[in-house]
């Protein structure tokens, strides 16, 4: 945990005027508009002969829309709120008793912050009928405090990147951010207090900033939350309410002082979105930049065998199955003192690629699905990835795979 004396996370600074972001300069709005070019915007809401998992779990690939939870849950109007409220003598225990409801619900993690209103959209990009919400009207949240969730990815499905495996737990951590934030923000207005979900095609916040602020990790190179458990195979949703509530504080997990030498995540990243130069200033923060426009250009060298990728997830060094060892090696870095943890950090990374490979992949057969690699060579102007020859490269880099394993 951080001293008294040093609220303020380590892995970003404020160091200027914050202007609120449009959700409308947001990827997804972009690519909506033709931004990231017209194919890429073909190709984003094109998505016939897509497998099952897409159209169920994402709501796309010209599936029936009413095969999905996504939409039918994503646009369902707020319910009223209870006038018969509940009093709070006790906001630290009223905190203590939201986390466990919000688990009960299905999160794996839980912190609460003060909200910040720099983090939330200034105008919504997307269209809700139900709430009677357009496309550029201003957003106006009102409520104080902002329950940050994280829902954990599968570590040994993510390590089928990038596959149709590791795209369909992808889909399902963002399909359990949703009914959890409806249960969660309709148990707290059944209590007597506004609330609201937010969650995956339903922001109207920016979740990451939140989720520091609120204890729940620190933020990594690759512009993720890493959190100390699961790393970064958290998919983030939020709750903001009047309710009063006890706030968490930002911890220091070591995260920081890991980042500056590990760079396993700008190393492998096939689209060299990721840097390995220092932090720059972008809306008055101090922190590390992701070229995102490549990052998502990406996604078309797929070649239609994947959607998302999720390397730079699965190669972090903090995303590690739940065992003894690595509970011990991050308990230590935490108590190690600041100047000293360059002594500690450079050998973990030495035998983090040792013994994990410098591009964790594990070989997978999951239902009628098979993530081994087949070689293809990129002919999209202007990308800079390798593909070709992605089975030798997987298996020089990833020490246990052999040709017989793959």
């Amino acid at each position: 945990m951080l001293s008294p004396k040093n609220r303020s996370p380590r892995t970003y600074r404020i160091v200027g005027h914050q202007r609120r972001i449009d959700e409308r300069e947001a990827p997804h709005a972009r690519i909506e508009r033709g931004e990231l070019g017209e194919r890429f915007r073909s190709l984003h809401k094109s998505r016939a002969g897509e497998d099952p998992f897409k159209r169920v779990l994402w709501a796309g690939g010209g599936g029936d829309p009413h095969n999905s939870l996504n939409p039918i849950l994503r646009d369902v109007p707020e319910g009223a709120v209870n006038p018969d409220r509940i009093s709070v003598s006790d906001p630290a225990e009223m905190a203590r008793k939201i986390k466990e409801v919000a688990c009960f619900f299905g999160a794996d993690v839980v912190g609460i912050t003060h909200l910040d209103k720099t983090y939330v959209y200034s105008h919504r990009a997307r269209a809700n009928a139900a709430m009677g919400q357009k496309p550029g009207d201003p957003i106006d949240l009102s409520h104080r405090y902002a329950i940050c969730m994280g829902f954990a990815f599968d570590y040994e499905k993510f390590l089928s990147n990038n596959s149709r495996i590791s795209d369909a737990e992808y889909g399902l951590g963002m399909t359990r951010t949703i009914p959890t934030t409806f249960n969660l923000a309709a148990y707290i207005r059944e209590m007597g207090y506004s609330a609201r979900a937010h969650h995956y095609g339903r922001y109207e916040l920016i979740p990451i900033p939140l989720a520091v602020n609120a204890g729940l990790g620190e933020l990594g190179r690759h512009g993720l939350l890493i959190n100390e458990e699961y790393g970064s195979r958290l998919q983030l949703a939020t709750v903001t309410t009047d309710l009063p509530l006890a706030v968490d504080e930002p911890v220091d997990i070591g995260v920081e002082d890991v980042c500056k030498y590990c760079m396993k995540c700008a190393r492998i990243c096939p689209s060299h979105s990721i840097s390995f130069g220092g932090k720059e200033v972008y809306n008055g923060v101090e922190k590390y930049r992701v070229n995102v426009d490549s990052c998502y250009k990406y996604r078309l060298a797929s070649r239609g065998q994947w959607t998302v990728c999720v390397i730079c997830v699965s190669a972090c060094c903090y995303n590690k199955p739940k065992a003894w060892w690595h509970t011990l090696a991050c308990w230590l870095l935490k108590r190690t003192p600041i100047p000293l943890r360059p002594l500690y950090i450079k050998p973990l990374l030495w035998i983090d690629d040792l013994l994990w490979g410098k591009r964790p992949w594990k070989h997978m057969k999951w239902l009628d699905y098979d993530n081994a690699p087949e070689s293809v060579t990129c002919n999209i102007s202007g990308c800079q990835a390798k593909h070709a020859n992605l089975q030798q490269k997987r298996l020089h880099h990833h020490p246990k795979a052999t040709a017989k394993s793959v």
